[in-house]
């Protein structure tokens, strides 16, 4: 009988709804003629290990500490990812992948993506990374049933999956310790779990140009992460925002930008209404750059101020000064940065009394007042002048 591990979400569209439902008819009609049966992993530096992780942002990026760890374990080992065809560019970023593929749903896109696939195998093993998709553990018993790994609470077919991790302890750890263990079943590990993400020269030359363009300063002192990662709970006040950047202007920091996606838009046209009001300068690049030129942004960041975000995680990952203000769900043990500790700075909100639910929590009770020690910290602690 299928598992049904993880929760289907409620808000699933027809069209999804009719997928899941063939793949469903398929595969556990396919797992009654051919069932798994798990074989030990023996990888080598001569294997071929398929990786599928087509999450958001922040998830990917954490991810990548997984291929680190096989990369490290295994030198010469040949790599490849299966992305979101959405979301390519932290692997296109990634110097350690051989191949990327692109995952599109539905029944069409899963044959093409079979097909290529299976024409680069043979894959000695396939592991399930932050992948919710069901394509990807379908594709995965279709390329070597045998030899699959992924943790069981991520997919109703984890039937399908050879190496189911059930460990109700991993879902409280932090995110890249999940991605850690599961290819710790393959026999890979590291001492220095680091995210992976590599700013190109090209990066760097378009991002000048685009700055030249809106006639903006080629670095900035601090940069503002303004949006939240997809949770209104996590976000913090405009009003919050505006009073730190008065007292950084109070001090004469330096260049101060503020960063977002198109989706952030709104939030950044109140904050601007208010500074050139208040008589507080900043450069405005929300929805200005692509995720290329926002990496190459805060490579040359003295300080990011954000929210818990795909941006924070990437500026972690390129050991940008940050201050992290983290909401308590889920909090700086899930989220917090991995390496370079002594570079960043958390303020967690703490839970009130009586929390239940995320929404109990407020993020405008962490005060600006908080914030601006922080931040004047790391930048007199990396020799920056204030």
């Amino acid at each position: 009988m299928p598992t049904t591990a993880a929760k289907r979400p409620a808000n699933l569209s027809l069209s999804s709804r009719l997928n899941l439902g063939l793949y469903h008819l398929v595969f556990d009609g396919l797992t009654m003629l051919q069932p798994v049966s798990p074989e030990p992993l023996r990888l080598s530096a001569q294997s071929r290990v398929l990786v599928f992780s087509s999450a958001g942002l922040g998830d990917s990026l954490l991810d990548s500490v997984a291929f680190r760890a096989l990369a490290e374990t295994f030198p010469g080992i040949h790599l490849a990812a299966v992305v979101h065809h959405r979301r390519p560019d932290i692997s296109l970023h990634n110097p350690l992948l051989g191949k990327i593929y692109r995952l599109r749903k539905g029944p069409p896109g899963f044959v093409r993506l079979w097909r290529e696939l299976h024409a680069d195998g043979p894959w000695h093993a396939v592991i399930y990374l932050s992948c919710h998709d069901p394509e990807a553990r379908c594709l995965g018993y279709l390329l070597n049933r045998h030899a699959t790994i992924g943790l069981e609470w991520r997919s109703e077919f984890s039937n399908l999956c050879a190496h189911n991790i059930n460990d109700p302890g991993l879902k409280r750890a932090h995110l890249s310790e999940q991605a850690l263990r599961v290819t710790a079943a393959a026999g890979a590990t590291t001492q220095t779990p680091r995210m992976v993400y590599q700013v190109l020269a090209e990066d760097r030359i378009a991002l000048d140009a685009r700055l030249q363009e809106l006639q903006l300063p080629s670095a900035p002192a601090v940069t503002f992460q303004l949006g939240g990662g997809g949770s209104g709970y996590r976000d913090w006040p405009v009003e919050h925002f505006l009073s730190l950047a008065a007292s950084l202007h109070q001090e004469n920091i330096g260049p101060l930008f503020i960063l977002g996606g198109p989706d952030h838009r709104a939030k950044a046209d109140r904050f601007a209404e208010a500074a050139k009001a208040a008589g507080i300068p900043f450069c405005d690049v929300v929805g200005k750059l692509k995720l290329p030129l926002s990496a190459a942004l805060l490579e040359r960041t003295r300080c990011l101020v954000s929210t818990d975000t795909g941006i924070m995680h990437l500026g972690f990952a390129l050991q940008t000064p940050t201050v992290a203000l983290l909401h308590c769900s889920p909090g700086p043990a899930r989220v917090g940065p991995l390496a370079d500790l002594d570079r960043h700075s958390i303020v967690a909100l703490q839970k009130p009394p009586g929390y239940k639910k995320p929404s109990d929590a407020s993020m405008s009770d962490i005060l600006p007042e908080q914030v601006f020690p922080r931040v004047r910290e790391l930048l007199f602690r990396h020799n920056a002048t204030v």
